[in-house]
């Protein structure tokens, strides 16, 4: 018989948990400053914890920042997961899973920016990562060429419409705030709809999502 029924979680699931807890502080730490310019002290001063304590769940900075990058695809999986299971069409399909991709990253992790520094890890490690994404690019090729095979995509090159939609999600995290006048909810949803409204076949006339009028967090106070 299990002890507590299983209502106590086990001493591995509560590692993974601080783990878990770590990588997405750690994520916030490395969107702020930078790959390069942080470090496992500040890490830990941010979780208040000591250096010691980190090696417990990480060996080294490798391996947490791989750890960022992993933790990032696993979400973007789960929601292109979801927009295939959900979606009508190809294009529904895209905008389910990349507003829930974009809207996890805003308002859990500010992961995206760490993906474009595959650079700071160590080669093994990089390559992992490329692999992960290279996996997650080609389900959302997949995406595009059936969105043009059903008609709601106009004929483009999967590829580059791809690189076009990736290129507009990571960038967010280098001008939104969580304290601006935009929620995740609205900047996720209005931005998928505006980077995808290029490649639907059949624009509707007018946005579906709109953000508050006020102005919008400036380049200078974003990162504070």
């Amino acid at each position: 018989m299990n002890k507590w029924a299983n209502a106590v979680p086990s001493r591995a699931e509560q590692k993974e948990h601080k783990r878990k807890a770590i990588i997405r502080e750690a994520a916030r730490v490395f969107n702020r400053r930078g790959s390069y310019g942080t470090t496992l002290e500040d890490v830990a001063e941010r979780l208040g914890v000591t250096k010691t304590a980190l090696y417990r769940y990480v060996d080294n900075k490798n391996d947490l920042l791989c750890a960022c990058h992993e933790e990032a695809m696993e979400i973007a999986n789960e929601h292109l997961e979801f927009g295939e299971r959900t979606g009508k069409t190809g294009l529904e399909k895209i905008q389910i899973a990349m507003t829930g991709y974009l809207r996890a990253m805003i308002s859990d992790l500010g992961v995206p920016v760490l993906l474009l520094e595959e650079n700071a890890l160590e080669k093994h490690s990089a390559l992992h990562v490329i692999e992960l994404r290279d996996k997650f690019e080609a389900r959302l090729r997949a995406l595009v060429k059936m969105g043009i095979d059903d008609g709601s995509i106009l004929e483009t090159d999967p590829k580059l419409a791809v690189f076009m939609l990736l290129g507009a999600v990571h960038w967010v995290t280098k001008w939104y705030s969580p304290t601006g006048d935009w929620s995740s909810e609205d900047a996720s949803a209005a931005l998928i709809e505006l980077a995808t409204r290029g490649l639907a076949a059949k624009p509707a006339r007018a946005l579906a999502h709109t953000v508050s009028t006020r102005s919008a967090p400036s380049r200078s106070t974003a990162r504070k």
